[in-house]
């Protein structure tokens, strides 16, 4: 059974979030189930710093073998900045997952983690 950090909050679509109240900022990450999923990551798109991202939209594409991963954001907010090592080396998504976020963003709606999920709510989601 996985351990979820219990600091982030979970989307449904295997995101995860790391708020900073104090900054209204939160780091956006994928989760360990999605990246064991996932094959070798050729390359990502990513929002441009600046770009304003709706919660669900889908927002990052993960360029796989023989398809494309589309991830949805966690969160609504404005990009303020992307994991440069990562859009280098996507596979740090597999190492890691929940230390290579892949981009920064300020939060426009706090609340809307009322909407996301516990890492114990999370873990019943991933094994149901």
């Amino acid at each position: 059974m996985l351990e979820y950090p219990p600091e982030l909050a979970y989307s449904p679509a295997h995101t995860w979030a790391r708020v900073d109240e104090a900054q209204g900022t939160a780091e956006m990450g994928v989760t360990e189930p999605l990246s064991e999923r996932l094959d070798e990551i050729h390359s990502i798109d990513m929002p441009r710093e600046g770009d304003e991202i709706e919660m669900d939209e889908m927002c990052i594409h993960l360029h796989l073998n023989t398809n494309i991963i589309h991830l949805r954001a966690p969160m609504s907010g404005r990009v303020v900045e992307i994991n440069r090592d990562v859009l280098d080396n996507p596979n740090l998504l597999h190492v890691s997952p929940y230390k290579h976020w892949i981009m920064r963003m300020e939060c426009d709606e706090l609340e809307e983690l009322d909407m996301m999920m516990s890492a114990a709510q999370y873990s019943r989601h991933v094994d149901a």
